[in-house]
């Protein structure tokens, strides 16, 4: 078996010191552009890969960062990590995607084996049922984490999400504005904090017009495509009398959709949909979803900031960050305005 190319050999390929060949591929040290293109050059001809674990162990620093997310299958966190893994890179990091499938027992198992891997830092966005014990271990291992998306009151982490509360307001109030006062609320756990704010949103929203909002449409479940489908066609046979619907995410509306389009109803014409994300594929179903604009992107990007501005100092007190929702009205609610944010 061939042996690995080292960087001794890139040195003595190039005449250099392997002090001045370890600067160059890592872009640090005082070492011109023109040295670091020919060091790398000659690493890629030889086939030189650098041994991360090695780096590690002979510097005490990680260029790896995990992200926990409770459910990748929603299009959002598609969006998020997007930007998150941008900034990620751009700084010389590479990100490590775990899934806990909204499991805080997998949450917990999935931080130890990233911490056993030796990440720098950690971007975590709740399982369902999660406290701020839950992190304890990265507390004790100083390990920097940023929480996203849903909050669990963790005064020890920076935090980024939307403000839900205005989220839900705002999806309710368009509804109003479309003379939709009986609609249901479909989707959402009762034990997150993302739920709770944006159902109170939706009962403030409510409340400003003496609308009593009916509990019996208030389905909780968690926030899955497949819900969406089951949840609403329960609507449909058992509450006929109900033509609109604020679901709790764009990844609930496009069960919802499927749900109607199954049943005959028209979406945008005898029932009213609307959703919370803007994610793309949004804009194109028939017709294109009104929604409330979460920026995933901006939370993403911010939270990598956030954690890599705590890797580089790691002092100050916890920062909470919201996010500032928009509505973005398109086809899908009956009678509605058609032109904000689209």
């Amino acid at each position: 078996m061939r042996r690995k190319p080292n960087i001794k050999d890139i040195a003595k390929v190039t005449g250099l010191s392997t002090a001045a060949v370890s600067y160059a591929l890592t872009g640090r040290g005082r070492v011109s552009a023109e040295t670091q293109e020919i060091v790398r050059k000659v690493a890629d001809e030889m086939g030189f890969i650098r041994d991360s674990a090695a780096v590690r162990l002979r510097t005490g620093q990680s260029r790896l960062l995990g992200a926990v997310l409770h459910d990748t299958s929603n299009p959002f966190f598609a969006e998020l990590l997007s930007d998150f893994e941008a900034r990620a890179y751009e700084a010389g990091y590479l990100t490590i995607v775990a899934n806990t499938h909204d499991d805080s027992a997998r949450q917990a198992a999935l931080i130890d084996a990233l911490l056993s891997q030796g990440v720098a830092g950690l971007l975590i966005s709740p399982a369902n049922c999660t406290t701020p014990d839950d992190f304890a271990i990265l507390r004790t291992r100083a390990t920097p984490y940023v929480i996203a998306v849903r909050d669990v009151e963790d005064l020890k982490a920076d935090y980024v999400g939307a403000d839900d509360r205005k989220a839900g307001y705002l999806a309710a109030s368009h509804l109003f504005e479309a003379g939709l006062e009986r609609f249901a609320v479909v989707g959402g756990l009762d034990h997150t904090r993302t739920w709770q704010d944006r159902l109170d949103g939706i009962r403030a929203a409510a409340a400003e017009r003496g609308v009593e909002l009916d509990e019996a449409l208030v389905f909780r479940c968690a926030p899955t495509r497949e819900n969406g489908t089951e949840i609403v066609n329960r609507i449909v046979t058992d509450f006929p009398e109900c033509c609109a619907a604020i679901c709790f995410n764009d990844y609930i509306a496009l069960g919802a959709y499927a749900a109607l389009h199954g049943s005959g109803r028209r979406v945008g014409e005898d029932f009213s949909i609307i959703g919370i994300d803007n994610v793309p594929l949004g804009q194109s179903l028939l017709p294109p979803l009104t929604t409330v604009e979460l920026y995933p992107r901006g939370i993403g990007g911010r939270a990598a900031r956030l954690l890599l501005d705590r890797m580089r100092d790691g002092r100050g007190e916890a920062d909470h960050n919201l996010v500032e929702p928009r509505l973005v009205a398109r086809q899908s609610v009956a009678g509605a305005p058609k032109s904000r944010g689209a």
